[in-house]
């Protein structure tokens, strides 16, 4: 379906109202299934993250009852539920990234579609069908402008991740065209998040806020409320309001083919802007006896990865802060560290040889090389060197991740052994028709209820 300028908003509507009529092709569906188990997996490894556990608490502090499921224990109304799965999904920064909006959209998306699915009484097949849609939305609105949104310091996932959740919540509340305008209104009016606050608690906060907002935007237009219907139209207030110097815009919209297939998932637990300079490190495969010999390091990396990781010191003080280290990172990565969220875990430990090794990393801003690319050249005491370049990182969808290695980092933060692999299939059958998937979620929170917490929805 392809739109006109003028109706560019009035078309999007229209996508998200035919959502239920609408055939979904077994890939997608799966693609979908796959967004879910990681979604499911940088949750379950962020139980403990202190932002997560900070969103909860005040959450849980409002006492409002509800039927949606908090992953790390209990229940709420479905805004408090969006806001503290989003949150927690995004605390690891290991969580899946739509490349072509530099927007990590499942975090937002899953929060926002199995709270309200919950509270509403959706299937786990509703449920697929509201975040598809919503993925495509977001997909067309931030493609392309994922980076000049970026390198004009705002958060993508926080801009274009509402407008996906928006629009997941008005499949799941059977919206017609008319309402899911408004509900798209209502979401672009409360889009934000800073590139300046990456590092902190407010970068997860930022996807959790998104996910709150998407259903509280739903319900607004569900129960009238009346909005701007033209913030989405090329040089509509949105984009002209973010990138003032007219560079970019959004594009007329396109739903002829599925971007969730072209969707990323992470091997690392760091920015994605850090992973094709990783995936060169980690090809060296060099000695301790040999990362010991090294005099300097050459990274050259894409001009976005230099903007956001770049500039840093390689001597981060928390592991939010050394998740955006490239200098940090590729010190991990030559010391073969996986990088996998252990390495980034609180209380953090900044072991010497580490940061020793980071203090001779030079990051470059290279013409050559773009999101999911970089080189990174190693030069030693001898006067040797070693070169090695990435054209395509591992994750992205010219180099994916397998089902088995999507399994691999479910059980890594979840938990080995048989209940993990059980999860696995669960949510490899989600909505299936078994409503499986869902109920393994549930049981996974009352695990994960905190002591002395009531089970009872009427306390949360």
């Amino acid at each position: 379906m392809k739109i006109d300028n003028a109706s560019n908003g009035i078309a999007i509507a229209r996508y998200i109202g035919a959502a239920r009529s609408r055939a979904i092709p077994a890939d997608v569906i799966e693609a979908a299934r796959m967004c879910l188990v990681d979604w499911v997996a940088v949750c379950m490894g962020a139980r403990s993250e202190e932002a997560g556990r900070s969103v909860h608490a005040v959450v849980d502090g409002w006492r409002v009852p509800g039927r949606s499921t908090l992953l790390i224990g209990g229940q709420s109304g479905a805004t408090g539920a969006a806001l503290c799965n989003g949150t927690l999904a995004h605390c690891l920064d290991f969580d899946d990234t739509y490349v072509k909006a530099n927007t990590h959209t499942s975090a937002p998306l899953w929060a926002a579609t199995l709270a309200l699915g919950q509270e509403v009484g959706a299937s786990e097949e509703e449920m697929l069908t509201a975040f598809i849609t919503g993925f495509e939305v977001a997909a067309r609105v931030g493609y392309g402008l994922g980076e000049a949104v970026t390198a004009r310091g705002f958060h993508a996932t926080g801009v274009f991740g509402r407008l996906g959740a928006a629009a997941a919540c008005a499949v799941l509340l059977r919206l017609d065209e008319g309402a899911a305008q408004h509900a798209l209104g209502v979401a672009a009016t409360q889009a934000s998040g800073l590139v300046g606050s990456f590092g902190t608690m407010s970068k997860p906060f930022h996807a959790g806020k998104a996910a709150m907002d998407g259903v509280l935007s739903a319900q607004l237009a569900a129960a009238g409320f009346k909005a701007a219907t033209e913030l989405l139209n090329p040089g509509g207030a949105l984009a002209t309001a973010i990138i003032q110097d007219r560079a970019a815009t959004i594009a007329v919209a396109d739903f002829t083919e599925w971007e969730i297939l072209n969707n990323s998932f992470k091997p690392y637990a760091a920015c994605h802007l850090t992973h094709p300079a990783i995936d060169a490190a980690r090809s060296l495969t060099l000695t301790s006896d040999e990362v010991g010999r090294v005099s300097k390091v050459r990274a050259d990396i894409g001009a976005l990865a230099h903007q956001i990781t770049g500039g840093k010191t390689g001597t981060p003080a928390s592991s939010l802060e050394g998740k955006f280290d490239i200098k940090y990172c590729l010190a991990l990565a030559l010391h073969g560290r996986p990088l996998s969220a252990a390495d980034f875990a609180e209380p953090f430990g900044r072991e010497p040889r580490i940061l020793e090794t980071a203090q001779k990393v030079d990051a470059i801003n290279s013409a050559s090389h773009g999101y999911s690319s970089a080189a990174i050249t190693v030069g030693f005491k001898s006067g040797e060197e070693r070169r090695a370049e990435i054209a395509i990182a591992k994750g992205h969808p010219g180099n994916p991740m397998t089902g088995d290695d999507m399994r691999a980092k479910l059980v890594g933060l979840v938990g080995a052994g048989g209940e993990a692999d059980a999860l696995f299939e669960d949510l490899r059958q989600f909505g299936s028709g078994s409503q499986k998937g869902l109920r393994a979620i549930e049981r996974l929170a009352g695990e994960s209820r905190p002591a002395g917490r009531s089970p009872s929805a009427k306390s949360h």
